[in-house]
């Protein structure tokens, strides 16, 4: 096996795993961070070099270094149950018009922007430029969140007024 290009694709993993807005975004996803580490080298091993298909030598590529086929296995089974977890929440939340599409026009807008970003720094090898846009986007995201939240706690403190209002109703009768 050739070692220089199972460290060059454990080095990849690690930029990927430091990066700014990666650190936000895993933190604030239904993924832990080993579960993440075993999805992209299960994912994306095989795109490197051909021979990081063979599933023993995934299991070389975790950072930490070599684990058994059962626990690389096991923590890949729990990152893809936990993306289709998330993914089948949005879709149940779409199905009952709790997550209409306005809601998400922020994300999907962010989304945009990130996309757009990062395949113009990539262009331009930029890094300096790719952490001020990092933190930019960081900035971003916090704030949708943030705005999102604050949407739901009002509308959470009208739903619990209008509770009220039925109960006084209901009593009064």
């Amino acid at each position: 096996m050739n070692k220089k290009a199972m460290e060059e694709f454990q080095e990849w993993i690690k930029q990927n795993l430091n990066d700014p807005l990666a650190k936000t975004l895993l933190e604030n996803s239904s993924l832990t961070k080993t579960q993440f580490e075993t999805f992209l080298i299960d994912a994306l091993s095989k795109h490197y070099h051909s021979a990081f298909s063979n599933s023993e030598i995934k299991t070389m590529l975790r950072l930490r270094g070599k684990v058994s086929r059962g626990a690389f296995n096991r923590t890949k089974a729990q990152a893809i149950k936990n993306i289709i977890k998330a993914i089948y929440t949005i879709l149940l939340l779409g199905y009952v018009g709790i997550f209409d599409s306005s809601k998400l026009d922020p994300f999907i807008e962010l989304s945009q922007k990130l996309d757009n970003y990062i395949k113009a720094i990539k262009k331009e090898e930029n890094y300096e430029k790719y952490n001020w846009i990092v933190r930019i986007l960081e900035e971003e995201l916090r704030e949708a969140l943030n705005f999102n939240n604050r949407k739901r706690r009002a509308k959470q403190q009208l739903n619990i007024g209008n509770l009220k209002t039925v109960k006084e109703t209901i009593s009064s009768l």
